[in-house]
C-alpha cells in the first residue's frame, strides 16, 4: 500500500471528475488523503479516501475578465494560494510522508510539495487544457480564444506570427518569476498546467483541440463517471415524456437572470419540458412568473437529469460538457468565461452541438439553436461517436496502471529504497 496525496481545486467541476480515479486507487490498495474544501467532504469520503479541509486557504472563484490583466490575475492568484497552502499545511504533509502526489493542474502547491519532498507527482487536468506547445500550431489561438484580446492593436499588427505570443509569454513569465522568486518559469505549462512527467486528461485525443501538440507525457483517459449519491429532492414524477431541455450554467458564474428569462420567453409555449438550475445566488422571485412547463431549482442532480434530457443548454464547463457527452446528450453551449469558449469550439467542431457566441443570447437565438439540435439527429449521433472515443481511451484501469508504472520507475531510477509495489 502506498500513501497518496491528492490536491484539488475547490470547485464542483474540478472535484467531480476525480472521484472515480480516487475510488479506483483506494480499491487498488492505496491510502489516499484528499485535500479540498469542506462542502466536498461527503463526496470525497464516498470514494474511500480520507478528507482534509483546506480550511479556507484556497477559495477559487471566477474572474470575469479578458486580456493580459486576466492572465496576470490568475497566475498571481495561483501562486498566492500556493504560498498560503504551503504555510498552513506543508509541515503536516511532510510528516505524513506521502509516496507520491497527484494534483489538479491549477494546484501549483502540489508541484512544489513533490519537489521539496523528492517524491513523484502527477498532474490532472479537469478543465479543457491549453498547453504552450499549442502555440506552435496556432499562434493566434491563445490571444483570440483564451485571452480574448483579438481587438488589441498590437495583436492586429503581429497576427499570424508566433512573435507576439512568445514576447507576451516571456514578459508574463519574467514578471511572475520576479515577484515570487522563481527560476525559468513558463507561465502556461509550469503555473497554469503544473506540468509533470505524467499528466492525466479526462478527455480523448479525438475531442481535444490541436491534439498533436500533446506528447506521450499526456494520458487521455476518456471520461469515466463516478455515481454521486446526492440527497436532492427533485420531482421526477412531473416528467411526462415530452422532449426535455435541461438548462444549467454551472455553480460559479451563474447570476444570469436575463438569460434565464430569455429561456422562459423561448420555451414557455413549446411542446417541451424544461428543467432549469439557477444556482444559489439567484432568488427565484427575481425570475418572475415561471412557465408551467418549467421546473426551476437552485440545484438539481445533474447526472440523473441527463439520463432524461434531449438537449442541454450549458455554459460549457468541462464537467458539464463531458457529462453530457457521456450521456449522449447534444448541447447548445453559451460560454461565459475562460476555457468555456474552448469547450464550445470543441463541441461544435465535432458536431455534438452548437456554439452560441453571444454571452447574453436572446430568446430567438436560444429557440433557433434548440430547434436545430432537436430537429437533426446528427447532433446526437455525433455526440455518441465522441462518447465511443471516450470509452476507447483507456479509462481508470489504464490510468492506475500508468500511475503505478511511473511511480515505480521514479523510485527505481532514484534508488529510493527499491521499487514501490502497489
Amino acid at each position: 500500500m502506498a500513501k497518496v496525496l491528492y490536491f484539488s481545486v475547490d470547485l464542483h467541476g474540478h472535484v467531480n471528475p476525480t472521484l472515480g480515479l480516487i475510488h479506483k486507487l483506494v480499491e487498488s490498495g492505496e491510502e489516499v488523503v484528499y485535500y479540498a474544501s469542506t462542502p466536498f467532504q461527503e463526496k470525497v469520503e464516498q470514494t474511500g479516501a480520507k478528507f482534509r479541509s483546506y480550511e479556507g486557504t484556497v477559495g477559487f472563484a471566477t474572474h470575469d475578465g479578458h486580456g493580459i490583466d486576466t492572465f496576470l490575475v490568475f497566475a498571481d492568484f495561483i501562486l498566492s494560494r500556493t504560498e498560503a497552502v504551503l504555510a498552513r499545511f506543508y509541515d503536516e504533509i511532510a510528516a505524513w510522508r506521502p509516496d507520491y502526489i497527484i494534483h489538479d493542474a491549477f494546484c501549483y502547491w502540489g508541484k512544489v510539495c513533490a519537489e521539496r519532498l523528492g517524491v513523484p507527482a502527477i498532474s490532472l487536468c479537469a478543465n479543457f487544457p491549453y498547453i504552450d506547445e499549442m502555440a506552435d500550431l496556432d499562434p493566434d489561438f491563445f490571444v483570440e480564444h483564451v485571452l480574448r484580446a483579438s481587438n488589441d492593436p498590437l495583436y492586429q499588427k503581429f497576427k499570424g506570427s508566433s512573435l507576439l505570443y512568445r514576447k507576451l509569454l516571456d514578459k508574463m513569465s519574467m514578471l511572475i518569476s520576479k515577484k515570487y522568486g522563481l527560476m525559468q518559469v513558463n507561465v502556461i505549462n509550469d503555473i497554469f498546467c503544473s506540468k509533470q512527467p505524467l499528466n492525466l486528461i479526462f478527455s480523448s485525443r479525438f475531442f481535444q483541440l490541436h491534439e498533436e501538440a500533446f506528447d506521450d507525457s499526456y494520458l487521455f483517459l476518456g471520461y469515466p463517471i463516478f455515481p454521486r449519491a446526492e440527497a436532492v429532492d427533485f420531482p421526477f414524477d412531473r416528467l411526462d415524456g415530452r422532449p426535455l431541455i435541461y438548462v444549467a450554467f454551472g455553480t460559479i458564474y451563474n447570476q444570469l437572470v436575463d438569460t434565464y428569462k430569455a429561456c422562459f420567453e423561448a420555451f414557455a409555449h413549446s411542446d417541451c419540458q424544461v428543467i432549469m438550475s439557477v444556482g444559489h445566488q439567484v432568488a427565484l422571485a427575481e425570475l418572475g412568473q415561471i412557465p408551467d412547463n418549467f421546473i426551476v431549482r437552485p440545484y438539481v442532480p445533474q447526472l440523473q437529469i441527463l439520463e432524461h434530457a434531449n438537449v442541454f443548454i450549458t455554459h460549457g464547463g468541462a464537467n458539464s460538457i463531458y457529462e453530457s457527452i457521456a450521456h449522449g446528450v447534444p448541447m447548445v453551449v453559451v460560454p461565459q468565461v475562460f476555457d468555456e469558449f474552448m469547450g464550445a469550439m470543441m463541441v461544435e467542431r465535432v458536431g455534438a452541438g452548437l456554439y452560441v457566441t453571444d454571452r447574453e443570447p436572446t430568446a430567438v437565438m436560444l429557440q433557433q439553436a434548440v430547434e436545430r439540435v432537436l430537429g437533426d439527429d446528427c447532433y446526437r449521433t455525433n455526440c455518441l461517436d465522441v462518447k465511443r472515443k471516450f470509452d476507447e481511451a483507456g479509462g481508470l484501469t489504464t490510468a492506475v496502471d500508468r500511475i503505478f508504472e511511473y511511480v515505480n520507475q521514479f523510485y527505481d531510477s532514484e534508488v529510493h529504497n527499491g521499487a514501490l509495489i502497489p
